[in-house]
């Protein structure tokens, strides 16, 4: 793992992709992945990443934060584990070198220091007395990508994630977020086995075209 300074950051901007997503709290379920909607979304998530992958991505950057940032740089690193997806590479943008202390529960906290120790460069974006660190972050990953996935949800008052969003969308951005508000399928407490699956397979991911 490199750790470079944002200034000095580079990469190929064409095939990098970055990562926007809530937090745990605002997930379905709060983020149990017990629940078949949480198992859904991962699965969602897990298509976004390869899609991706497939249209030559490949550099993926995370913001690290718990919930979807999280879940879905485990994801790339499970990628790059498996070996079947070659020249894959994770970068982590940290808004601030203290942010493992944002991260609550030993698994989260256990996946966090697992990835950041094994990705291909790490990032810190600014400090944690900036006031500004979380919106520098989140500038940074849209300044260095062509596309952004992730899932978002309507909030009364607003989020990061749509913050980051808008970002996407007004530096032009290939947008592939899925809408946690129109599917409700991510929101089944019970493994049913009616069609999820095919759901998954079939279904394209609602976009935040919309917001």
């Amino acid at each position: 793992m490199r750790i470079t300074a944002a200034e000095d950051f580079s990469c190929d901007k064409s095939t990098a992709c970055c990562i926007t997503g809530h937090r745990r709290r605002d997930l379905p379920f709060g983020g149990d992945m017990n629940k078949q909607g949480m198992k859904c979304l991962v699965s969602m998530l897990q298509l976004l990443c390869q899609e991706a992958y497939r249209d030559g991505y490949r550099t993926f950057i995370s913001g690290m934060a718990d919930g979807i940032d999280l879940t879905c740089a485990k994801l790339v690193h499970e990628m790059i584990s498996s070996g079947k997806f070659p020249d894959t590479r994770l970068v982590c943008a940290l808004p601030y070198e203290e942010q493992y202390r944002e991260i609550s529960g030993a698994l989260d906290g256990y996946y966090y220091s697992m990835i950041l120790s094994q990705c291909d460069e790490k990032v810190i974006v600014s400090s944690k007395g900036d006031k500004m660190r979380y919106k520098l972050r989140n500038q940074f990953m849209v300044d260095h990508s062509s596309r952004i996935i992730g899932a978002y949800k309507k909030k009364e008052r607003g989020s990061g994630t749509l913050q980051t969003i808008n970002m996407a969308k007004k530096a032009g951005l290939d947008i592939q977020i899925i809408s946690l508000d129109e599917n409700p399928v991510l929101y089944c407490d019970t493994d049913t086995n009616d069609g999820v699956s095919d759901f998954i397979r079939i279904q394209s991911c609602k976009t935040a075209e919309k917001i």
